[in-house]
């Protein structure tokens, strides 16, 4: 039974652009698949890394970290991840949170599916939020917003 007649599988079409396209046929040309192989390869990667959590979703790509804490009583994640309350408020303003307030929070904050966040996660959402702004202590001056 070949795909195009067997009910498991659906057709996907879309465009792209054209430099995505060339690289795909590249892709598939040096890997020996047909287009439909290589885009179910391509796919199946893509959302075997983005439920391991190696790579963020577009929904969590415009987070901030000030998102990911909006909805908590303060008190209670300044005791649970031990990052000061003063911290917190700084962050949901709008400031850079430093290195040592997302290990803190890393340890509370969990994703939608119930997943922790991973430091380097945090970092990750922090720093598209933010210019590079030298993390030293005490340092909450007026970080650049992108």
């Amino acid at each position: 039974m070949h795909k195009k007649t067997d009910p498991r599988y659906g057709l996907l079409r879309g465009h792209i652009p054209k430099a995505l396209l060339k690289r795909f046929k590249s892709y598939c040309l040096e890997n020996e698949l047909d287009y439909s192989q290589g885009v179910e390869d391509v796919l199946t990667t893509f959302f075997n890394l983005l439920d391991k959590g190696e790579i963020l979703s577009a929904k969590t790509r415009c987070l901030t970290i000030a998102d990911l804490i909006r909805d908590w009583n303060l008190e209670k994640l300044a005791q649970l991840s031990e990052v000061p309350v003063e911290n917190l408020q700084a962050i949901l303003e709008g400031q850079r949170p430093s290195n040592d307030d997302l290990i803190g929070l890393g340890v509370v904050l969990c994703k939608e599916n119930g997943e922790p966040w991973t430091t380097d996660e945090l970092v990750e959402i922090r720093d598209r939020s933010f210019s590079y702004v030298p993390d030293l202590p005490k340092n909450r001056d007026s970080p650049k917003v992108l």
